[in-house]
């Protein structure tokens, strides 16, 4: 078992491979369910950073893999009864994709991936009749958020060192029970890779 182990970490490293640096913006719904069962109107989604850093492998000729570790602001605003607050909310988390590649030839590529992300907080507020309540100790926020979603990237081969590289991606969050909170991020980014 561990010679099989060894045997595919080392025909994973000899793979092709790139490093990608993205920054980009997340604009995140947060879609809160009460102990009723219904969903408040109330909340609206907000924009905030989105920086990852991955790395992406070729599987064959045309299907790749990536992982790495992204930071995210997951951000909404709203109001009750004309009483507005907000949430700023920092994640740190990793991240990993898998799918296909699609040359279009002159350098440029469409690739589309399933996602996979879990992420945790490493600070939060919420903004409340003037004053600011912290979020770590809110096991809505403070536990561990898994996600699922899609991607897809438009790229351009500069050189066969560099690439440049839009990317849009969707994920969702998907907690159940009688009292949960789900995170929508939708998020735009452009970056840049190098290639070994």
């Amino acid at each position: 078992m561990k010679r099989i182990l060894l045997l595919l970490l080392i025909s994973f490293s000899s793979l092709a491979q790139s490093y990608k640096l993205e920054v980009g913006s997340n604009i995140t719904s947060f879609v809160f369910t009460n102990s009723a069962g219904s969903n408040p109107s109330f909340l609206r989604p907000a924009s905030g950073l989105h920086m990852s850093l991955s790395r992406e492998s070729k599987l064959s000729k045309s299907f790749l893999v990536d992982y790495g570790v992204n930071y995210n602001q997951f951000n909404n605003v709203g109001d009750v009864q004309n009483i507005p607050f907000s949430y700023a909310t920092d994640f740190i988390g990793l991240g990993a994709g898998i799918g296909p590649r699609l040359s279009l030839g002159k350098g440029i590529a469409l690739v589309s991936k399933l996602q996979v992300a879990a992420s945790t907080l490493v600070n939060g507020n919420q903004f409340l009749l003037n004053r600011y309540v912290d979020l770590s100790s809110d096991s809505q926020f403070s536990s561990l958020r898994t996600m699922y979603g899609y991607s897809f990237e438009i790229s351009k081969q500069i050189n066969p060192q560099i690439g440049v590289f839009a990317k849009y991606q969707h994920l969702d969050s998907y907690n159940f029970g009688s009292s949960t909170l789900n995170f929508i991020p939708s998020t735009f980014s452009i970056g840049t890779s190098l290639s070994k």
